[in-house]
């Protein structure tokens, strides 16, 4: 995360930003993506991808963040790649989602993702399926 978060310190003139997976090393019960300040770069963000997303709070919040902060943000794509054990919790593993398994996935974190605050009303959510 200490690297992430210098990248975006020293690239202020950022527009498009492709993390390949968040991985955060903070203890489980630390869900909340805190920076000291808001980096600049979010100021002319305006595409913003996560591959390997799976649907895990910290990932959330991270896209909170951004959605929070990026103005000119357009569009938020997540390359999801989540399991329905991963995210749910069901009890038995199920390696590959069927596809209304995996829109209804989408659809709930589409709900909590809008349920936060946006600083771009033009922005729009896609998610592909890696």
């Amino acid at each position: 995360m200490k690297t992430l978060l210098n990248f975006l310190e020293f690239s202020p003139n950022l527009e498009s930003l492709v993390i390949n997976q968040v991985e955060f090393s903070g203890k489980a019960k630390e869900n909340t993506l805190t920076f000291d300040k808001v980096p600049e770069c979010l100021v002319c963000l305006k595409s913003f991808k996560i591959q390997k997303f799976n649907g895990y709070p910290k990932e959330l919040e991270m896209v909170k963040f951004v959605l929070k902060h990026a103005r000119v943000l357009q569009m938020v794509i997540m390359e999801t790649s989540y399991t329905l054990e991963d995210y749910m919790g069901v009890r038995k593993k199920k390696k590959n989602p069927k596809a209304k398994e995996v829109e209804a996935l989408n659809e709930k974190i589409r709900r909590q993702l809008g349920m936060s605050q946006w600083a771009s009303t033009g922005c729009v959510i896609y998610f592909s399926s890696s």
